[in-house]
């Protein structure tokens, strides 16, 4: 249930860290394939076992960090997971394809893990080319997870957004359309002011239902941490039940030397959570 993943206030506080090919262009942006299975594997673990005891879920993915995170005991008791479906390549070219799930995987496994919720990322926008076809895959994929009763969150990703795009309209767009399907929680960018904010959020409460609630989150989109901070504190006075923060929040950690790790998580990307949760309302 999505309240596994929620404190007792239903506020969500989500530490994001299942990047993959993203993860891999940003620590290795001239050659990302020299990043290795075993480097991201033990990246993650650290993050999670550096800052999760802060965090009411986080994100995880099949390919590095489900079970390997599991596996290594560093995933607090309380703490649940989102499981991601999606399969990469997605970066390159964001209207090659339509988003698939990664092969050998599958809502039943994801659910079979033990994650208290699946998690769906498609690159879209509403005027895109493939908008139709990203709506439809997002539509039939939340209608296999409640057929198992097993929650799952959206993420429209948006792309190619210029100075003349109207980002407000663009966000409450794709959120009325993704809530339209039903999900159990909308991940969605910042919109860019606080009336926009207010109009997710009257989405989100149109289509909850007494047995499945809708609360949207923030991403942070790898933006920096303080604009994020800045973004999140407008959005949770408008409704917004909290945020799920990746790179923003640890980036700076994760580019550093491998010594300097250990005290950068404790002493800046810790206080930098911290200053989120005190940001919920």
């Amino acid at each position: 249930m999505i309240a596994d993943l929620a404190d007792d206030r239903g506020r969500l506080s989500i530490l994001a860290i299942d990047h993959r090919d993203s993860l891999r262009q940003f620590l290795r942006p001239d050659a990302p394939e020299s990043l290795s299975v075993d480097e991201i594997t033990a990246l993650k673990i650290e993050i999670v076992d550096g800052i999760a005891d802060l965090a009411t879920g986080v994100m995880l993915e099949p390919e590095y960090s489900i079970p390997q995170v599991l596996d290594a005991g560093v995933l607090p008791d309380g703490v649940g997971f989102l499981a991601a479906l999606e399969s990469q390549g997605y970066l390159d070219d964001p209207e090659a394809a339509a988003t698939s799930v990664l092969d050998g995987w599958s809502v039943e496994q994801a659910k079979a893990s033990g994650a208290a919720s699946a998690k769906l990322l498609l690159a879209y926008r509403p005027d895109g080319r493939l908008a139709a076809e990203q709506e439809a895959i997002a539509h039939d994929l939340t209608d296999a997870c409640h057929a198992i009763d097993f929650p799952i969150a959206l993420e429209p990703l948006f792309y190619g957004l210029t100075v003349d795009d109207d980002r407000g309209a663009l966000v409450v767009e794709t959120a009325r359309r993704f809530a339209s399907m039903s999900p159990d929680l909308l991940k969605l960018p910042y919109p860019g002011h606080r009336a926009a904010c207010e109009q997710v959020t009257e989405i989100c409460t149109e289509h909850a239902t007494s047995d499945r609630p809708m609360p949207w989150a923030m991403l942070s989109g790898g933006g920096s941490f303080d604009d994020f901070a800045d973004q999140f504190s407008t959005a949770s006075v408008a409704g917004c039940s909290g945020f799920m923060v990746g790179r923003a929040l640890w980036g700076d950690a994760v580019k550093a030397p491998a010594a300097q790790r250990a005290a950068l998580l404790r002493e800046q990307v810790r206080p930098r959570f911290e200053r989120l949760l005190a940001l919920h309302h």
